[in-house]
C-alpha cells in the first residue's frame, strides 16, 4: 500500500499556504514594529499559531493513515491536534480583531464568551480521547465522525469570526478606511474559508489557507513599518489639532471672561450713573431720602469702577508683557513711604472683611532703593489683594526683609502671608498660568480675571527676582518675592490716573403698570439697576439672585417677562431655561425669557436665540434699549402711553 501511496490533494492548499506562509513570517521577523505594538505582538501570535496548525494539519492528513502502519492512538491524537490549532487560530484572530475594534473593551462580554466555548471546547476533546464521540478510528482503521463532530469542532471559529464581523460593523465608524477594507477582507475571507470546510464536512481543507490568506491582508494592510509611521504622523497631526483647537477654546474662553470681568462693574457703573441722573431732574425735587440714595448709587459707582480698572490694568499689563513693551524702569524711591501707601490701601480692604491686618517691615533695610517702584508697588498690591479675597477669616501679614548682595546692591524680600484657603499641593505648579482660577466651584463669588498671579511672577522676572510659594490646603498660603535693588537716595514719583464714565440718557414713553417682571441675576448691584430701570414703567417686580430661586418663583407666580443672567454660580443661566422649560409646574413656559448677560461676543445672540431665549440684552445695560424689548415682547395692550 506504501508503494501506491500519494499526498492527499486537498492537503495541497495548505502545503502551499505553510510556503508563503513562511516567506511572510521571514519577512516581518526583522520588522521593529514587533517589540513595540500590542496590536502587532497579537499578530505575531496570530502568525506563529497559524504556521503550527499548518504544520499540525499537514502532517494529520499526510500520516494520520492506520494503513501506513500508524497506530490507531496518534493518529487519534494527530486528529484532535489539528482540531485544537484549527480553533485556537480562529480564536487569536478574534482577539485581534477585538484589539482594533473594540480597544476600550466596551464589549468584553463577547470574550468571555468566547473563552468559555474555548475551554469547554478543550474538555470535550479531551474527553473525547477515551469515550470517542467526536472523532476516533474504528478497529478496522475507519476515520470516523460523531454527530457532534462539526457543531462542536466548527462552532468555536464561526462564533469568534462571525463575533469579531459583527464588532467590525457595530465599530466601523471609528475605524479610518484603510484599516476597515483590511479588517472586513480579512474577516470575510477567514470565514468563508472555515464555512466551506464545515459544510463539505472536512473535505476541503480550506480553513487554514484562507486563514492565511487573512493574515497577509492584515500584514500588508496594517503592520507594516511604513503604515506605521503614517499611523504615528497622522495621530501627531490629530494632536496638533486638537492643541490648536484648544488654543483657540482657552482664546475664546477668555475673551468670554473678559467680557464678563469688564461688562459686570461698567454695567453698575452706567446704570448708576443713569439712576443719578433720574434722580436730579430738575423735575424732581430732592430730598434727604433721595440725598441718601444718590450717595448709594455713588459709592456703588466708586466700588464698581475700581474692580473694572482693576481688571483692564491687568490686561493691558499681560498685553504689554507678552508684546515685550513693558519696561521697567529704575528710579529712586523711599521704601517707607511705599510700605505706608500699602499699608493705608490694603488694611481698610482687611478690616471691611473683619481679617487682622499685619505689616512687619525690616528697620534695618536701607529707606532709599533704586528699582522700578510702580511694579514693586503692584506686585505687592496683587498679592496683598490676593490674599484678602481668598482669607475668610485670619490675617493676613507682609514682612518686608532684605539681605545684602554686595555694598550698593541688596535682595529685598517681600512675603505676604494668609490663613486663607491655601491651595492644593496638585495646583501649585499652575498657579501662574495665564487666566488660572484654581478650584472654581469653591471659588465662584470671587472676582477676578486669573491674571493677576501670572502679571505678578512675569514682573518678578523682568526685575531678575524669582517667586515662591508654599501651601497647606485649608491652612493658608506663603508667597515670597526675591528681587534685587540698588541701595542709593531720592526722591520717588507718583502718578495716578482716572476714569470718567460716559452719560447716558433714557426716557420712558409708555408704563406697564399691570406687567410683573422677574430679573435674575447673581450680582447684587445688576439687581439694583434692573430693578431701577424697571421702576419707570411703574410694574411690578420681583428678583432672584440663583437659578434655584428663579425657578421657585416660576412656579409660583405668573410673570409677563423674565430677565435672565448667563453666567451665575451653581446653576446658570441657560441650565436654569432648560431646566425651567422641562418643569411640569413652571407656569411660565410661554413667558418671554431674555437673555440679559455680560457675554457680547460676536455671534452670542444668535446661540442665545437658538437655544430658545425669547431675545437678547447686553450688559451694560442701556435703559432705552431695555425699553424697547419690554414693549416689543408684553401684550400691546398692557402698554400704557404716557401724555
Amino acid at each position: 500500500m506504501l508503494n501506491n501511496y500519494t499526498i492527499p490533494p486537498k492537503t495541497y492548499f495548505e502545503i502551499a499556504s505553510l510556503g508563503y506562509l513562511l516567506v511572510l513570517y521571514l519577512i516581518s521577523f526583522n520588522d521593529p514594529n514587533r517589540k513595540r505594538l500590542r496590536s502587532y505582538k497579537l499578530f505575531r501570535n496570530l502568525e506563529v499559531n497559524m504556521l503550527l496548525a499548518l504544520v499540525v494539519s499537514i502532517l494529520t492528513y499526510i500520516f494520520a493513515y492506520p494503513e501506513l502502519g500508524t497506530p490507531l492512538f496518534i493518529c487519534t491524537i494527530l486528529r484532535t491536534m489539528d482540531s485544537i490549532m484549527c480553533v485556537m487560530a480562529a480564536r487569536l484572530f478574534a482577539i485581534y480583531l477585538m484589539e482594533y475594534v473594540d480597544a476600550g473593551r466596551r464589549m468584553k462580554w463577547i470574550g468571555i464568551v468566547g473563552n468559555i466555548i474555548f475551554y469547554v471546547y478543550l474538555v470535550l476533546m479531551i474527553l473525547n480521547l477515551p469515550l470517542k464521540f467526536i472523532l476516533w478510528y474504528a478497529p478496522d482503521g475507519t476515520y470516523m465522525h460523531g454527530a457532534l463532530f462539526v457543531p462542536i469542532v466548527f462552532s468555536g471559529p464561526v462564533y469568534y469570526l462571525s463575533s469579531g464581523i459583527i464588532m467590525l460593523i457595530i465599530s466601523m465608524r471609528t475605524l479610518g478606511p484603510r484599516e476597515q477594507v483590511a479588517l472586513s477582507a480579512a474577516s470575510i475571507i477567514t470565514l468563508l474559508g472555515t464555512v466551506i470546510q464545515a459544510a463539505t464536512d472536512g473535505s476541503l481543507l480550506l480553513s487554514l489557507p484562507f486563514g492565511s490568506a487573512g493574515i497577509f491582508v492584515l500584514y500588508f494592510s496594517l503592520e507594516t513599518t511604513d503604515y506605521h509611521e503614517l499611523i504615528k504622523s497622522n495621530e501627531k497631526l490629530r494632536i496638533a489639532e486638537q492643541d490648536a483647537i484648544k488654543a483657540n477654546r482657552a482664546k475664546s474662553d477668555f475673551l468670554a471672561s473678559m467680557s464678563h470681568e469688564i461688562r459686570t462693574p461698567l454695567n453698575a457703573v452706567l446704570g448708576m450713573d443713569e439712576l443719578i441722573i433720574n434722580e436730579t431732574r430738575p423735575e424732581k425735587q430732592i430730598d434727604p431720602s433721595s440725598a441718601v440714595r444718590i450717595r448709594e448709587y455713588a459709592d456703588n459707582i466708586k466700588d464698581a469702577g475700581q474692580i473694572l480698572l482693576s481688571v483692564i490694568n491687568d490686561i493691558l499689563d499681560l498685553t504689554k508683557i507678552e508684546s515685550g513693551k513693558m519696561e521697567i524702569k529704575a528710579a529712586p524711591y523711599k521704601l517707607h513711604t511705599l510700605t505706608a501707601d500699602i499699608d493705608t490701601m490694603i488694611r481698610i480692604k482687611a478690616e471691611q472683611k473683619g481679617l487682622t491686618y499685619i505689616q512687619q517691615i525690616d528697620q534695618r533695610i536701607p529707606d532709599r532703593l533704586i528699582g522700578d517702584e510702580l511694579r514693586i508697588r503692584q506686585i505687592m498690591i496683587n498679592l496683598l489683594n490676593n490674599a484678602v479675597k481668598y482669607t475668610d477669616f485670619g490675617v493676613v501679614r507682609l514682612e518686608v526683609s532684605s539681605y545684602k548682595i554686595s555694598d550698593d546692591t541688596i535682595n529685598l524680600c517681600i512675603s505676604v502671608k494668609d490663613t486663607g484657603i491655601g491651595i492644593r499641593s496638585e495646583d501649585i505648579p499652575h498657579i501662574f498660568g495665564n487666566f488660572q482660577r484654581l478650584n472654581e466651584e469653591h471659588n465662584h463669588s470671587i472676582e477676578g480675571t486669573g491674571l493677576g498671579l501670572s502679571i505678578v511672577k512675569r514682573m518678578v522676572e523682568l526685575m531678575n527676582g524669582r517667586i515662591e510659594v508654599s501651601s497647606e490646603y485649608g491652612r493658608g498660603s506663603v508667597f515670597t518675592v526675591v528681587i534685587p535693588q540698588t541701595v542709593n537716595s531720592g526722591k520717588a514719583d507718583e502718578s495716578a490716573g482716572a476714569g470718567i464714565p460716559e452719560e447716558t440718557e433714557a426716557a420712558a414713553p409708555f408704563i406697564t403698570p399691570e406687567c410683573t417682571y422677574l430679573v435674575v441675576d447673581d450680582n447684587r448691584l445688576n439687581l439694583v439697576v434692573a430693578t431701577r430701570f424697571l421702576d419707570d414703567l411703574k410694574g411690578r417686580i420681583e428678583t432672584a439672585s440663583s437659578g434655584t430661586e428663579a425657578l421657585q418663583k416660576m412656579r409660583e407666580k405668573k410673570y409677563d417677562i423674565i430677565f435672565m443672567d448667563h453666567m451665575m454660580p451653581g446653576m446658570d443661566g441657560i441650565q436654569t431655561y432648560r431646566t425651567a422649560i422641562k418643569d411640569p409646574e413652571n407656569i411660565n413656559t410661554a413667558t418671554p425669557v431674555i437673555m440679559m448677560t455680560a457675554n457680547a461676543l460676536n455671534g452670542v445672540r444668535e446661540e442665545y436665540l437658538d437655544i430658545g431665549f425669547t431675545d437678547y440684552l447686553s450688559k451694560p445695560v442701556d435703559i432705552n434699549e431695555l425699553k424697547r424689548i419690554v414693549k416689543r415682547h408684553i401684550p400691546p395692550e398692557k402698554a400704557i402711553r404716557q401724555q
